[in-house]
């Protein structure tokens, strides 16, 4: 079974022992997917720079080098899932993002683990753990309003 396969019965809720499964499994998939889809792209870029490569112009020639040059670029893991975070912000949470707000003075961070989408897909809520200044250690948590959340991954990481 394909990824893309695999995940159709991952969003249809259907799995080999009739439970549904959990987000961790839901990301190996999407990333196995991905994987997929990058493979495809690097053969048909391959196979373009062949064929332009085997022209007689020389435009089509310089054609197959872009092609050839691009597929290298793929095939060496230059296209990455977070290579578009540097485009613009996030408009929900991310995973494995640290967020932080204030709660009347005090301070809140969390983690996220995973986020998740209702079946009809107009609700998300986002998984995972939140830390409170006044409470020590972490506890299980969930938000679905973004808005008064802060991204300081870079922060709590860097």
């Amino acid at each position: 079974m394909s990824a893309g396969e695999e995940l159709f019965h991952v969003i249809a809720g259907v799995s080999n022992n009739g439970s549904r499964p959990w987000c961790d499994e839901t990301r190996r998939i999407l990333n196995s997917h991905r994987e997929e889809v990058l493979a495809e792209v690097t053969t048909w870029l391959i196979k373009k720079a062949r064929e332009f490569h085997a022209a007689s112009r020389k435009a089509e020639r310089m054609q197959g080098d872009t092609c050839a040059i691009l597929a290298s670029k793929i095939a060496r893991g230059a296209v990455r899932p977070d290579n578009l975070r540097m485009l613009s912000q996030a408009g929900f949470f991310e995973v494995d993002h640290t967020y932080q707000r204030e709660h009347h003075g005090d301070t809140i961070h969390f983690l996220v683990e995973c986020v998740s989408t209702s079946p009809d897909g107009r609700y998300r809520v986002a998984h995972g753990w939140r830390n409170r200044s006044w409470e020590p250690g972490w506890e299980p948590s969930d938000s679905d309003d973004f808005t008064i959340w802060v991204d300081v991954t870079r922060q709590v990481t860097g």
